[in-house]
């Protein structure tokens, strides 16, 4: 999906907070690996911010740590202890899925990485069951999907799109 599409379901905020507007190049040789092109148009029109009041997705040099896409990464995957009984091998083996949000009930959000990155699918991780769901779609036609409700993780809130806003970006932080 194109940043166009996704702005006609969730429009983007007047004034987004934590944009990343570039370079690219160190946040993907941190990473090890290039990212997709729709997440980078993402991040650079909506910023940082609450998706549907349950999810948040990382942006790179983000103020708020738990926020910050290349912190995150390793940390989360450093955080999954029995790697070898997941359904998926994860960042940085490769192929390994690399994280890139996460909901208000602990669930993760993933790319799986196969094949160029405008070709990474969504993997969703439900942290209560151990168990994934995957999604054959980039994270802009996710997003799009979840606001129109075509797209329903199995363990997501059924009143995801009655919230009040379908994006809400940080307040801005102010300096002390």
């Amino acid at each position: 999906m194109t940043l166009d599409a996704l702005r006609q379901v969730i429009p983007p905020p007047v004034e987004p907070t934590g944009v990343f507007l570039g370079p690219w190049e160190p946040i993907e040789a941190e990473l090890g690996t290039a990212l997709p092109p729709d997440y980078k148009d993402l991040v650079r029109v909506y910023g940082s911010g609450y998706y549907m009041d349950f999810f948040v997705i990382l942006v790179p040099r983000c103020a708020k740590l738990f926020k910050r896409l290349e912190t995150q990464v390793p940390s989360i995957c450093a955080n999954f202890f029995d790697r070898d009984e997941l359904a998926y091998p994860l960042w940085p083996d490769r192929g390994g899925l690399v994280p890139f949000g996460a909901t208000e009930n602990g669930d993760l959000l993933f790319w799986l990485p196969r094949g160029a990155p405008e070709d990474w699918g969504v993997v969703v991780w439900d942290s209560g069951l151990w168990k994934f769901e995957a999604f054959d779609c980039d994270v802009t036609s996710f997003i799009a999907g979840l606001a129109t409700g075509e797209i329903i993780p199995e363990e997501f809130p059924e009143d995801l799109v009655t919230c009040d806003h379908l994006f809400q970006p940080d307040i801005a932080d102010v300096p002390r």
